[in-house]
């Protein structure tokens, strides 16, 4: 990726404005087409990701003219990602615009975050069940495990030095505003929620999100409502149960000398709780 070239091509932001694309409209473009990932099979959509970047960088930020901030961090998700997964589209995007963008995004993500109450709930039985962990960690992970050994089980996760790692595990709630929700018919109240679960479609901003972070060396593990939400909130067993499994906390939780949780996958598509 050179970032050093600067690309001949004609006016991209006067090219927008003949067809009345602002600079809006162009920076959705980029990252619909980021979210989607609609760009390797097609020379049109590397082309109109060179023209947006262009426009936005050389044609608005090197004449001084301003870059509004959702803009900036829309572009520098989509930069990101394009940057591996489709050099091309961005390989004319000058070093001193992408760390422009990389240092707006830093500035959104180093803003003051409060959990959510689902969040809260889960981190209180992650402290409960003794696995060390970070709330609102950088790049809004919700909960971060950091494994400094090569255990397996997420229960052996240390605090300290965070960046000493083996292993980072990004556990991140996804709440009903994750998701793309469709209505449904059926009556049976579990029925229900697992029909709903399969027309759930992640919003673009989760998306990307993950895939980020992915990018970042992270395993990102969801825990989405939809599951957590079955759980009483008066079932705290029940609770350690779904997270031993869905985070692989212990191989086994003793709660009684008679009551034993195992380790087991979580089996997809279940119509029971997690007892």
């Amino acid at each position: 990726n050179n970032n050093d070239v600067t690309r001949k091509t004609p006016d991209s932001d006067q090219i927008f404005k003949e067809i009345g694309l602002g600079a809006q409209e162009q920076a959705n473009l980029a990252w619909s087409l980021t979210v989607l990932e609609k760009y390797d099979s097609s020379p049109n959509s590397i082309s109109l990701l060179q023209h947006i970047f262009q426009s936005a960088g050389t044609d608005n930020y090197d004449n001084n003219k301003s870059i509004r901030l959702e803009h900036a961090h829309q572009l520098w998700q989509a930069y990101y990602l394009l940057e591996e997964d489709c050099p091309d589209a961005v390989q004319y995007v000058p070093k001193k615009f992408s760390d422009y963008l990389k240092e707006q995004w830093k500035m959104e993500k180093s803003r003051h975050k409060t959990s959510s109450a689902r969040h809260t709930s889960l981190s209180k039985t992650l402290d409960f069940m003794g696995v060390a962990h970070y709330n609102e960690h950088d790049e809004d992970i919700d909960v971060a495990i950091v494994l400094k050994t090569e255990s397996s089980w997420t229960h052996t996760a240390e605090k300290g030095n965070e960046y000493n790692y083996h292993h980072k595990v990004a556990v991140e709630f996804d709440g009903p505003s994750h998701f793309v929700r469709a209505e449904s018919s059926i009556i049976s109240t579990v029925q229900k929620q697992d029909a709903t679960k399969d027309k759930l479609r992640a919003m673009g901003h989760t998306v990307l999100k993950y895939r980020m972070l992915k990018k970042q060396g992270w395993t990102v593990v969801r825990v989405p409502y939809y599951e957590y939400d079955k759980i009483p909130f008066w079932a705290s067993m029940e609770r350690q149960r779904y997270l031993q499994r869905r985070l692989k906390t212990h191989d086994n939780i003793k709660f009684s000398d008679t009551d034993i949780s195992e380790y087991k996958v979580i089996v997809h598509n279940r119509l029971s709780r997690f007892d």
